[in-house]
């Protein structure tokens, strides 16, 4: 998830950045020079460090070496086997499927439920038989089991719905089936209710959550009772349940009075959740939603002006007053986006006003008047208030004004090409380039790619790679659109290109037969010598006990992080090597989304920096429980130096972002934050 991407519940956490990654996969090598003590006891000798570098190695450049996997998994090291074991998944070992299916009986649990994971990522349908019968053995396996199960969908739904008939199952193994029910469709309602009056708050939760993601009557029902349960996060998946689209008019006023109640809950989460259900029952919810403005807490007014715009008025006089009751940049942000969309227009936006936001001193005003912009009714107020930020000195601006040109959902926005899109291939700052390149890819033609060409020549000199991979899409989707008429010249100019050495530009390119002769270009490679530096730096304190942690000390307090070292090594040596260099000092949580994360790492502070590379995921079992760490993407292999906190459980991340650590200490920081806050410092032990 990187930048603004990530959007609640669904998308990315992020934006696309460069790609430094790199090859390998060979035999191992033998003789054990030097023993090193693990904290179970296990001695990881030079073999064993060579071992996990060849692995990493593979992972890395996601180039399946079966032997080195099988030799691995022979290994005496259990670290080593471990490792082999999670690889086949990273790396999308499907010709290793049935071992992996073999690994499940295997007699160290750690390789086993690695083994199940491994089929989870990998979607394996013929793996529901040996995943079925893995849910009655240990319990880390079993976890896996179902969490695989719940991967593959569809073809497992009878042993999903089977194993939860029975009585015996373990709560940890119950509580990951009842999320696996979420896969399925449609989920199995009936038969999840029961699980909501369970003793153990947990799996009333993991009920609660498939249950609450359905439109099923019953299940709406169950949601309405699910309101008065005793634990918050449970009252917060009722919350955001019990929205208008779910209720029918059948339901629809119990539901109000129900929201109502949980508006003033003492949870911020049920709160945050509450107000986001109550604008679906626009002016009926007013009164609720208003007092909501000036809640204790500052997201939940966040929240609120968010979706102002869906209870009140378009008159002056309540925008005003809503704007008076928080002073708050990020408060005032959300509303004035939501007076827009209503129809009302608030003082900031006015050239005339002595406090108007369009030309304010601080960038962030001036884009946040341009945002506001593409929330217009109208394309004359998307004129009106975007179209003076093109030509800003700031790119940041630029950007948010032609953002809101580019996705204004309107037929006008293509009368705006040459006028407004267009010279913009031309500008400063790679993400205008970026976004207009997409937003032109939608009606790529043959005529504009002579000017597309350009505008790539001018992306290599980017130290981030946006630029150049929207061009690409725009010279393939050119292709595929309108071949019949690309001249041979400029079919030529295409192909003369030179293959780009970015990873993520390659497999872009390649999408495409206009770029058929990057074929034979070779990616780059990294020496096995610079991962055996990782694994005795980052890999062999974490398995001696000594794993590193982070204090991320911010504006409001600190958070102590513990880092995932055996699980994401690579992740948590670039977090740690950014976070020695003095990359996250003074840096912003450039977006915070209430009750679900707090985003950080760009320096540029809209969501669109990084530093300069790229690294691989590497999923694990680790999952996105309450102040878990992931990296920010925009699809998969995108991270760089953007990372998230979860405010709350988000199932739906588990295996899709690396977890590569969790909050130990200092959620009441974390609770707190609010987008534009700034770190002060990252401390790594």
């Amino acid at each position: 998830m990187r930048g603004n991407t990530l959007s609640y519940g669904t998308r990315y956490l992020g934006r696309i950045q460069g790609i430094a990654l790199l090859v390998g996969g060979a035999m191992l090598v033998g003789g054990c020079a030097r023993l090193r003590p693990t904290a179970d006891g296990e001695l990881l000798g030079d073999d064993a460090v060579v071992a996990h570098a060849r692995l990493l190695q593979m992972a890395d450049t996601r180039a399946m070496d079966t032997l080195l996997v099988r030799q691995a998994l022979a290994a005496s090291t259990p670290s080593v086997r471990a490792a082999a074991a999670l690889a086949i998944g990273q790396v999308s070992g499907r010709t290793l499927n049935h071992l992996a299916r073999s690994l499940l009986a295997d007699g160290d649990s750690a390789v086993a439920a690695n083994a199940a994971y491994s089929l989870g990522l990998l979607r394996d349908t013929a793996s529901v038989p040996a995943l079925t019968g893995a849910l009655g053995g240990r319990q880390s396996v079993a976890v896996e089991a179902a969490w695989a199960l719940g991967q593959i969908g569809a073809p497992s739904r009878a042993a999903i719905e089977d194993a939860l008939s029975k009585a015996a199952l373990p709560e940890p193994v119950l509580a990951s089936l009842l999320l696996a029910t979420a896969k399925l469709r449609p989920v199995p309602v009936a038969q999840l209710i029961p699980f909501l009056r369970h003793s153990n708050a947990e799996i009333r939760w993991s009920a609660a959550y498939p249950v609450s993601r359905t439109l099923a009557p019953a299940g709406v029902r169950a949601m309405l009772d699910a309101a008065r349960d005793e634990s918050a996060p449970v009252r917060a998946l009722a919350a955001r349940a019990l929205g208008r689209s779910a209720t029918g008019d059948s339901l629809a006023a119990e539901a109000l009075g129900a929201l109502d109640t949980l508006a003033r809950d003492s949870s911020a989460h049920v709160r945050i959740n509450a107000v986001r259900s109550l604008a679906s029952y626009g002016s009926a919810a007013t009164t609720a939603v208003v007092a909501l403005t000036a809640d204790r807490d500052a997201n939940v007014r966040i929240a609120t002006a968010q979706i102002l715009g869906t209870v009140l008025p378009p008159q002056r006089s309540v925008w005003i007053s809503a704007w008076n009751a928080d002073t708050a940049f990020m408060y005032r942000r959300s509303l004035l986006v939501s007076a827009v969309r209503a129809g009302a227009m608030l003082p900031a936006l006015s050239p005339a006003s002595a406090d108007g936001w369009a030309s304010h001193a601080d960038w962030r005003y001036r884009a946040a008047a341009a945002e506001a912009g593409g929330s217009a009714r109208s394309s004359s107020a998307l004129l009106e208030n975007a179209l003076p930020h093109v030509g800003d000195a700031d790119g940041r601006v630029r950007l948010a004004a032609y953002t809101a040109f580019a996705t204004y959902a309107d037929s006008s926005r293509f009368a705006w090409r040459n006028q407004i899109l267009v010279p913009a291939l031309n500008d400063p700052d790679f993400y205008v380039r970026a976004t207009v390149l997409q937003a032109l890819g939608s009606r790529a033609s043959a005529a504009e790619t002579p000017g597309i060409l350009a505008s790539y020549q001018r992306a290599l000199a980017d130290s981030l790679n946006d630029a150049r991979i929207a061009a690409v899409r725009y010279l393939a989707a050119a292709w595929k659109r309108d071949s019949t008429n690309f001249p041979d010249s400029v079919r030529a100019m295409v192909q003369a290109l030179k293959p780009s050495d970015d990873p993520l530009v390659r497999a872009e390119a390649l999408e495409s037969s206009i770029f058929s002769s990057w074929i034979a270009a070779p990616p780059g490679r990294r020496r096995l010598d610079w991962y055996q530096r990782k694994v005795r730096s980052v890999l062999l304190p974490a398995l001696a006990g000594r794993p590193l942690s982070a204090t991320i000390q911010t504006e409001r307090g600190a958070m102590t992080v513990e880092l995932f070292s055996i699980d994401a090594p690579l992740t948590v040596d670039n977090f740690a090597s950014l976070a020695r260099a003095g990359y996250y000092r003074n840096v912003q949580f450039h977006r915070v989304v209430p009750n679900f994360v707090a985003q950080d790492g760009d320096p540029r502070g809209d969501g669109n920096g990084g530093p300069g590379y790229a690294i691989r995921d590497e999923l694990n079992r680790r999952r996105y429980g309450r102040g878990a760490v992931g990296m920010a993407l925009s699809g998969p292999d995108t991270g760089g130096s953007q990372y998230f906190i979860t405010h709350s459980p988000q199932p739906h991340l588990d295996g899709g972002y690396t977890v590569f650590g969790r909050i130990l200490d200092g959620f009441e920081v974390l609770d707190a934050l609010v987008q534009g806050d700034r770190i002060l410092q990252v401390r790594i032990r």
